[in-house]
């Protein structure tokens, strides 16, 4: 038997050079990283003084002085404001900073990223380059972690060549031994710092300051969008009046008010969270508004509404009077009319109202021929659901360039013989109450995945994260996937509801890690536009996310909108998503979004 055999200098070289190359491509990995990171803080950065300049009133001396603000933050390199005309009122610049890395490494691996740009509606644009010394330095160091990483191992290596039988083993250690770069660190803070921003954007554009509910426009906007959907049996509008706001103001003071609207707001909120296709705005000082997606369980509600406000320990400590007034069954109806209608009973309600108990609900309007009250419309989704009356209604998701990425399905349920099919939105409240979601999205996948079959064109399907949590439904669902391989990677399954970190996450990563290897993608329908929840849909294994049309409402005329969701497409690009869009309809905001980088946009229907 013979001994061991020297590695000659041929092996010795060739590792050599591996190593050289492995360290290469790690420092150029991790250039192309903070590049990345780069654009988007440029972005980001334009996009927040765009909004700031956006406001009303301001001039050309607000903003300077704004942009001189942001200049002193010490993080920005060039500050420059272009006026429609192409002059420049103001520019501001310094010379690089000093690096800690040598001449020679910022000269090979410089970091150049492209200016970020934002307009101003008509008024001009907004540039803006961030400072790169930070992020040199920490490519810098990049490359010495790596590089002492490779010595060692050169050197371990070197040690037992002469009776090491296998050098290829050499490889895997050195991906052991290369430390994870400080850099990478940095940009997950980055990243954290963006999602604050980006929130902080949406608040702006959207939420009422005091209250965290959408503003009078915003909430408006989605009304507006769900009575235009056609065919509709009709929706809910409830407002709810706190009386003698001014009274309270001066009798609590200024801070218990506000918290007195807040607890206001959250009793609101919990109808929201709980029922999808369910929104609430803050109206005015006093006055707030809730939406029901379905008709015929409004009163239920009023009467739940009304017993939990009665109920808040703010509303009971400030003796606040509150009423109730709202209208049912409305459809064929603009946002201003079915408002005015439910303002009227909500002034009936309120002439109407007793002071002993605070509360009054005066409901209007006669309902529809469909089933009223939850048990009827769950036994008739039951019956539809076990007898196989279902069908998806689907509308193609393009790219830019108008090609087709997937079809959207939804499922329609035919909720007696004798009449037509319904959609989501007429039912699936009601189907979420009733404990019947898992039983909807295995019925809306099984359709999906026979009609791929059929035709080969991608399709998504929604799933709630009910489902997702409920025992069993992720393995059966892999289990049907496995069944139809061919059409599994031709689809993709979305999550359509606001993830809790409590139970939405967890069920989301855990079905992801089931279904992905199967080659399904996994979205999720940013129902909150949540920007910190980001790096964990990431974390999770989604590969894109669909923003609907209440979050992009007026994108291509509202500054604050614009900041905001370029804000956001930044992100979720630099964290490896796609972003879609779906819902939007106005020619303008479409041609606003593909300027603002979105991968895939949906027309309404």
């Amino acid at each position: 038997m013979s001994g061991p055999r020297r590695l000659g200098w041929p092996w010795i070289v060739a590792a050599v050079v591996l190593l050289f190359l492995l360290v290469l491509a790690h420092v150029q990995a991790t250039r192309a990283a903070l590049q990345a990171q780069l654009n988007a803080s440029n972005r980001d950065a334009a996009a927040v003084l765009a909004v700031a300049f956006g406001q009303p009133g301001g001039d050309a001396t607000q903003w300077a002085a704004v942009a001189a603000a942001q200049f002193a933050a010490g993080r920005t390199r060039l500050l420059r404001w272009v006026a429609a005309d192409g002059q420049v009122p103001f520019e501001m610049q310094e010379p690089p900073r000093a690096t800690v890395a040598p001449d020679w490494f910022v000269a090979l691996w410089s970091l150049d990223a492209a200016p970020g740009r934002a307009r101003v509606g008509a008024a001009g644009e907004v540039q803006v380059v961030t400072d790169t010394a930070a992020a040199q330095d920490a490519l810098w160091q990049a490359a010495l972690q790596a590089a002492a990483g490779a010595l060692l191992v050169g050197l371990a290596g070197f040690g037992a060549s002469a009776w090491w039988r296998r050098p290829r083993h050499a490889v895997p250690a050195l991906a052991a031994a290369l430390p994870l770069p400080d850099a990478v660190h940095a940009l997950r803070e980055q990243a954290a710092a963006q999602a604050e921003q980006v929130s902080q954007l949406q608040r702006q554009a959207q939420l009422d300051a005091v209250t965290g509910v959408p503003q009078r426009r915003h909430f408006i906007g989605l009304l507006q969008q769900r009575l235009a959907e056609p065919g509709g049996p009709g929706l809910a509008l409830m407002l709810v009046r706190v009386l003698h706001l001014d009274a309270l103001n001066l009798r609590l003071g200024h801070e218990a008010t506000d918290e007195l609207l807040g607890a206001v707001a959250d009793v609101l909120q919990t109808y929201v969270d709980r029922v999808p296709g369910t929104f609430a705005g803050r109206l005015n000082g006093s006055d707030f508004a809730l939406c029901l997606p379905v008709p015929g369980v409004a009163l239920e509600t009023a009467e739940s509404l009304r017993a939990a406000l009665a109920a808040a320990p703010a509303l009971r400590t400030g003796a606040a009077e509150v009423v109730v007034g709202g209208i049912d069954g409305v459809h064929d109806s603009s946002g201003s009319a079915a408002l005015a209608a439910a303002d009227a009973a909500l002034a009936r309600a309120e002439a109407g109202a007793e002071p002993a108990s605070g509360l009054v609900v005066e409901m209007h309007a006669p309902l529809s021929d469909l089933p009223a009250g939850a048990r009827a419309w769950r036994e008739q989704i039951g019956t539809a659901l076990t007898e196989g009356r279902t069908q998806l209604a689907e509308r193609p998701v393009l790219d830019r360039g108008g090609r087709e990425l997937h079809l959207e399905c939804a499922l329609r349920v035919q909720l007696g013989a004798d009449r037509g099919y319904q959609a989501p939105e007429h039912w699936l409240a009601l189907a979420r109450r009733s404990r019947l979601l898992p039983e909807v999205d295995l019925a809306a996948i099984g359709l999906a995945l026979r009609a791929t079959a059929q035709d080969g064109r991608a399709r998504a399907v929604h799933a709630s994260t009910v489902s997702l949590a409920t025992p069993g439904f992720t393995a059966e669902v892999a289990l049907r996937l496995a069944a139809a391989p061919a059409a599994a990677r031709q689809l993709a399954i979305e999550c359509t509801e606001g993830l809790r970190p409590a139970l939405g996450l967890v069920a989301l990563s855990a079905a992801a890690a089931a279904w992905r290897p199967l080659g399904v993608r996994v979205g999720v329908e940013y129902a909150t536009a949540t920007a910190q929840l980001l790096p964990e849909l990431q974390a999770a294994g989604v590969d894109y996310v669909k923003l609907d049309a209440r979050h992009l409402h007026g994108v291509a005329s509202d500054a604050a909108v614009q900041g905001y969701a370029q804000s956001l497409v930044a992100l979720i690009h630099s964290l490896g998503m796609k972003a879609l869009a779906a819902g939007i309809g106005d020619p303008r905001d479409v041609e606003t979004l593909w300027a603002l980088g979105f991968d895939g946009v949906a027309a309404p229907g």
